[in-house]
């Protein structure tokens, strides 16, 4: 049967053509968050709440830190960061495969696009605060890690569900809190850093994966 049957309103093959694309990119979007493991938010919780136990516990009883106290920072912090990505990484794919998706979609794409300036500016404040380290300036890390991460999910979650954005606000709101009690108490800068990555990098992420598995799973 023609096509120009099915346009009353005169509505060109391609228009309508690209209205289709629109909303299935909709509808994928509405459902990209299935693809998401609840398991990876928990472990990124864990090996947070476990980096703040090493930074509290052992770097004071280790003499070699003090050598190159920025060097074991930097890479103990970097070890976390790694191991949360690469196991994000590792369990979404396996759960996109199980849903019939994949993580290499077009929203993928620019769900990965919209967190790279946030979390690239997060990166560059931490090697400037690094080489400023004469005046201990590390220690106000943490607060800018959390504005710098919030603004990257609260960017990601403008292509997915709810959560996503209420979890970055709760990391704006703590990056806020953390800068403005380093500010009131700076004495106790470096332990209110410590304490607050472990309540928001730690706390936060485990309750959202917990929220996320017991929608959609593990």
């Amino acid at each position: 049967m023609p096509v120009r049957e099915y346009e009353p309103y005169g509505l060109p093959v391609h228009d309508a053509e690209e209205s289709l694309l629109i909303i299935r990119q909709l509808m994928e979007r509405s459902t990209k968050h299935s693809t998401f493991s609840g398991l990876s938010g928990v472990l990124a919780g864990v090996y947070a709440i476990s980096g703040c136990l090493i930074q509290w516990l052992a770097f004071p009883r280790a003499t070699i830190l003090f050598t190159h106290p920025v060097r074991a920072f930097l890479a103990l912090w970097s070890v976390v960061v790694l191991l949360a990505i690469g196991t994000d990484f590792i369990l979404t794919k396996r759960k996109a495969v199980y849903v019939g998706k994949t993580i290499r979609s077009r929203l993928g794409q620019q769900m990965f696009l919209a967190s790279v300036p946030g979390l690239g500016t997060g990166a560059l404040l931490t090697l400037f605060l690094s080489r400023w380290n004469a005046g201990n300036m590390l220690v106000y890390a943490p607060p800018f890690w959390m504005l710098c991460y919030g603004s990257a999910v609260c960017s990601v979650g403008l292509f997915s569900q709810r959560e996503v954005s209420r979890l970055g606000w709760a990391f704006l709101i703590g990056g806020a809190l953390t800068l403005g009690m380093q500010i009131l108490f700076a004495g106790s800068a470096g332990s209110i850093g410590l304490a607050m990555t472990g309540l928001t990098f730690g706390g936060l992420h485990i309750v959202y994966g917990i929220a996320v598995s017991r929608r959609d799973g593990w």
